[in-house]
């Protein structure tokens, strides 16, 4: 069961094709739109005290909206892959809100999903995940795989690029002279960075230019950077919508 807070992630889930929202809790006097919503949807709604909206969600800052939906069943990843032109594949990420923040940053910036590999790394459907992606996490398709670097091997049979960012001295600085319309990228544990499987699986290694005596920043940084300099700079419509 994945819980969902606040007014427009709410609204987000109600209205993405990924996710089955099985009951909205609202503020007794709040957001009368997302109770149209949710009846039009034919999802339970139950209006309670603010006091009885912190014991349900834990806290006392709920904004005054609250979700339930099942765990969304992952997208077939070789099922979509021939159609699949920018993907993002943070492996191994400890933190939930590095892995939202990249999730967002991925939707920002026009990513076609995100791919995880099953049991490593933070749950990208907890709560702290949810908050950070800022709503992304209900538009994009998530392929959850049992390998990355079979799903890489499987992506390079479609002629898609494979880059990784990397600290290593053989990677190569931003920008690129030239990146595939087809292009995955793979963002490292936040400790550890890419493993060897990892770096075996890409094309190519990159990183960011670095003023002296500096030589990294956050992942959810570094692909903020990364994902704009490849993938930035285009208009895309935005997967996951219902309407």
């Amino acid at each position: 069961m994945v819980t969902i807070e606040g007014r427009w992630a709410v609204e987000a889930a109600l209205r993405s094709s990924f996710f089955d929202v099985s009951s909205v809790l609202v503020e007794e006097g709040r957001h009368s739109e997302l109770v149209n919503l949710a009846e039009q949807r034919k999802v339970p709604i139950r209006k309670l005290s603010s006091e009885l909206m912190a014991q349900e969600a834990g806290f006392d800052f709920h904004r005054g909206a609250l979700a339930r939906a099942d765990r969304p069943d992952s997208a077939s990843f070789d099922d979509k892959v021939d159609s699949i032109e920018r993907l993002v594949v943070p492996v191994g990420l400890a933190d939930g809100g590095n892995l939202g923040t990249i999730i967002r940053t991925a939707a920002a910036f026009g990513a076609d999903g995100v791919l995880i590999e099953s049991g490593k790394g933070a749950d990208i459907y907890s709560r702290k995940c949810i908050r950070a992606s800022a709503t992304a996490i209900f538009r994009l398709p998530v392929f959850e795989v049992s390998s990355v670097p079979k799903a890489m091997a499987k992506f390079r049979e479609f002629k898609g690029m494979v880059l990784g960012a990397s600290l290593s001295d053989r990677a190569a600085e931003l920008p690129m002279k030239e990146v595939g319309s087809k292009c995955a990228v793979i963002l490292g544990a936040e400790k550890d960075g890419l493993t060897h499987d990892l770096e075996s699986s890409c094309d190519e290694l990159i990183r960011l230019p670095m003023s002296q005596g500096m030589d990294s920043l956050n992942v959810a940084a570094t692909a903020s950077i990364m994902l704009y300099e490849l993938f930035g700079r285009v208009s895309r419509s935005t997967p996951g919508s219902s309407d």
